[in-house]
């Protein structure tokens, strides 16, 4: 299925920010407790193409794992973007269940005798309301006081930076102009703060690059800000030339957005007529559907798999060979 692009604005942002190595490293260097950032070797660090967390979670949460020599050994950073509205207390076990598959994928291309690199988990979560969760692994694990010092060397331990946006000031944040802006949007944004003065910083938005620029104003016209109050605040930017670039981008994203809402609408409009004649087609062949069909159908989004059970709703010997093709 096709990635929807209003959906998923914040991940989109967090990602294009820190995959760029100059803004993870200010980011990581600055976020980080101090005595880790000073053992690793900044100039090492280097983004791998892949990600580990599960697929029914990649619409709440988005991850970024970075390789980095420390004292002289591999390490990795994994960073992990929460950006759903509720906590998950248990996320030290989420969180280890990823390690273990980054682990597994650098003991495939490293045998024995080769040990495995520490891992360096770092959470940052965007919602509105701070945290309640123990970031210990061990305190999720019900051990019974009187043999806890006994059992508790048998269980696996993890702890993790837990880096809440909600909880650091607007001024707190540190690293690049793009990665400043990138954080303080997406800490804004839960808040309804997107039109607040900490996000239009002038001496920030000038030192950033059009592309950059473009994809913060491309994030706030995707949530629910209103427009009109958007233009307004934009209206409001003392640098003419930057108030004029600022314009004309959202009036192009603006434009663009339509184009797709059209699209989207045209496409959705299809496949709602595609479901609508699998079921008609059902009814004149065999006089009545469960509705379990009809759920699965609209689970279904891609047309050529539409046309296909049209053909199979006509020609099928009853509802229950037509169930098995779906």
């Amino acid at each position: 299925m096709p990635e929807d692009p209003i959906h998923q604005p914040n991940d989109k942002l967090l990602k294009a920010t820190f995959s760029v190595p100059e803004n993870a490293r200010a980011f990581f260097e600055n976020h980080l407790p101090k005595e880790i950032a000073a053992a690793l070797d900044w100039t090492s660090l280097t983004l791998e193409p892949c990600s580990f967390i599960d697929p029914q979670l990649t619409s709440s949460e988005s991850d970024l794992l970075f390789h980095i020599t420390l004292h002289q050994s591999n390490a990795f950073l994994y960073l992990l973007f929460e950006h759903q509205s509720a906590e998950d207390p248990r996320m030290a076990l989420r969180l280890l269940s990823y390690i273990l598959r980054i682990w597994e994928r650098f003991a495939q291309n490293h045998p024995p005798p080769a040990k495995l690199p520490a891992i360096l988990p770092i959470v940052l979560a965007q919602g509105k309301r701070p945290w309640k969760t123990s970031t210990r692994l061990e305190d999720l694990i019900d051990l019974p006081p009187s043999v806890a010092h006994i059992l508790r060397p048998w269980q696996p331990t993890l702890a993790y930076h837990l880096l809440e946006l909600v909880r650091i000031p607007y001024d707190a944040f540190a690293g690049t102009p793009e990665g400043i802006l990138t954080l303080r949007a997406l800490k804004a944004e839960p808040m309804n703060e997107l039109l607040e003065d900490v996000i239009w910083d002038e001496s920030l938005l000038f030192s950033i690059s059009e592309g950059a620029l473009e994809r913060i104003l491309r994030y706030i016209i995707n949530t629910e800000v209103s427009i009109p109050k958007l233009r307004d605040r934009l209206g409001k930017i003392q640098a003419k030339p930057l108030q004029s670039k600022t314009m004309t981008i959202a009036d192009q994203l603006r434009e663009e957005g339509k184009q797709e809402g059209k699209q989207q609408g045209l496409s959705e409009g299809r496949l709602s007529a595609l479901r609508s004649s699998v079921l008609r087609a059902l009814e004149i062949r065999h006089g009545a559907y469960p509705d379990g069909i009809r759920e699965a159908l609209e689970a279904i989004d891609a047309p050529t798999r539409l046309d296909a059970l049209l053909e199979s709703a006509f020609r099928s010997e009853s509802v229950e060979a037509f169930a098995q093709r779906l």
